[in-house]
This record gives C-alpha cells, structure tokens and sequence, in this order.
C-alpha cells in the first residue's frame, strides 16, 4: 500500500456511504423474515359443523371460501409487520381444502397428504415465527367447537412426559424442535384460552367465534373478525423477539388413549410400543420429531369404525 492510498480509499468509503444513504428506503437491502403457517379449518369463521369441512358435504365449499379468506387476513397481518416470506400449510384432513388460486398470491402454499410432518410439513430451522390458524380444542373440551385431538374416531388423549395435550401444543412442539416461536393463534374462544394456558401468556390471538356447545357458535361479526385475524398476525410477527419456541424436556414419553380397546390391539406389534391398559400405547422417544411419527403411524393403525 503506498501513502497516497488511505485518503483514496477513505474517499471511496465515504462515497459509498452517502450513495447508500441517499437511496430510497424500499432500495435497501431488506431484513429476511420467514413465517410458516399452518391452517386447520374446525377454527375457522363460520365452521360449527363437521358437514362444513368434509369435501363430499354441501357446506364444504363456503367453508373452504371461509378458510381461504381467514388465511389471506394472517398473510396481510405479517406483511404488514415485515414478512418477506409467507408458507401455508394446508392442514385439514385430506389437505386440500385451499384453493390455490384463493390464496393471497405473496404466500406459498403447501397441498396434499401424507405428509411426513403432517399439520407441520415444511417447518424448518429457517423459519422467524409460526402462526396456527383455523386451530380447535383438545378432545374433551367444553364448550368447544368440534373438539377432537388427531382423529376425533379414534384417539380420546394424547399426552407426552405426563401432560395432555391439544394438537395446538403437539404442533408447536415441532416448532419448537426447530427453534422456532409460535406467534399467534386463531380460533374459537376456548381455544383461544387453551392455546394461552399451554403456550404462554404472550401468545397473541384472535378469537373469531364463541362456542355454544361443540356443534354451535355465536359468530363474530365477518369484518371484526377479519381485522382481529390480520392485528393479531402483525402484533404477534412484531412481537417475535419477546416470544420462546415451546420445547418439552426429553426424553419424551408419548401416552396415546385410544376410544375402544380394538383400537390398541395392532399397536404392541411396533417395536417399543407397549400396551400398559386396554386402551392406552405408550412409547419412549430421544427424538420429538421421531416420536411424534411414530404416535401418527400408531393412530393410522387403528381402526376408526
């Protein structure tokens, strides 16, 4: 380096600097924010019934125009907080309830099952935040719209490391195992409440309807529950830093409760399955994710009927 080059080269800098600084503010290089969002539809505006979100039933289509149009309040939520990319998973029974073309068109949209991660498909480490909407009760929860746990057919609780828990918590324990927060939830009431008590009082969400009984609900009026949908995406998004990823303490002792015996019967034939009582499998895991496979592999097993 000769003596002539530092006054260059800090000449040069300091150009660089104010050419930066004079670009408008949308030309700057722009901070990343991911966010995945995994949508069921029984916690969805309008949905009291189970006619509503069967495809061979006649309520199935407003509710899947419900479920987009609910979805598409979350996604101008984050971008209005800072979102850069949005990724939806469909996450109702057979996985294809939203139509593509309904969907907010800055969003991606994840379709169709099995999906190994099922309710969680495509959560990964590079993710910011998860937001969980549509989300319902855990079987046994009154009053709750349509509250079941997986398989409404089949499974009466599931528990891990002794606690019971919703499919809003089992979910967010796979966020969790990546390390990232659930920000947000969307719901009925008590779901709502639930979702607080297992997730934290910083959980933000959005309480679109009150349950009646499980199948009845006073319903929000449509645009408040849009608006509380889409403040709730961006007060949680902006509140990302303040939130922790649920983790449960391994290893993780996953307890599945099955409605009839019949339904326990298959299960003891997997490997490090036990069957303690008629109705109830248990299985130890050093692995969340694996053990949670293993717990769906288990439900599928058993006869629903």
């Amino acid at each position: 380096m000769t003596r002539n080059s530092c006054p260059l080269a800090g000449a040069l800098l300091a150009l660089g600097l104010s050419v930066l600084l004079a670009l408008p503010l949308a030309a700057q290089p722009k901070e990343k924010v991911k966010v995945y969002v995994s949508v069921d539809m029984e916690g969805i505006w309008g949905i009291v019934h189970g006619d509503q979100t069967s495809p061979q039933a006649g309520g199935y289509a407003s509710a899947r125009k419900w479920m987009a149009q609910d979805v598409n309040a979350a996604v101008a939520g984050l971008f209005a907080a800072g979102a850069t990319e949005v990724v939806i998973n469909d996450s109702h029974g057979g996985m294809r309830n939203i139509l593509p073309d309904d969907l907010d068109p800055r969003a991606s949209l994840i379709t169709g099952s099995p999906k190994p991660l099922s309710m969680m498909e495509g959560i990964d480490a590079t993710y910011d935040a998860c937001l969980l909407i549509g989300y319902h009760a855990r079987a046994g929860t009154m009053p709750a719209v349509l509250d079941h746990t997986i398989s409404g057919a089949v499974v009466f609780a599931v528990r891990v490391n002794g606690l019971e828990l919703p499919e809003l918590g089992l979910n967010a324990a796979i966020a969790g195992a990546f390390g990232v927060p659930v920000v947000m939830l969307s719901g009925d009431g008590t779901t709502c409440r639930q979702a607080v008590e297992v997730l934290g009082p910083g959980l933000k969400t959005a309480a679109v309807k009150e349950a009646v009984g499980r199948t009845a609900a006073r319903l929000l009026p449509r645009p408040e529950a849009l608006a509380a949908i889409q403040n709730a995406a961006r007060d949680g998004l902006l509140g990302r830093s303040q939130a922790k990823p649920y983790r449960l303490a391994p290893p993780f002792t996953f307890e599945l409760e099955f409605h009839r015996s019949s339904q326990a019967e298959l299960a003891p034939l997997v490997p490090g399955v036990k069957r303690p009582s008629a109705r109830i499998v248990s299985f130890t895991s050093q692995d969340y994710l694996e053990g949670f496979k293993l717990l769906r592999a288990l439900i599928n097993l058993a006869p629903a009927d």
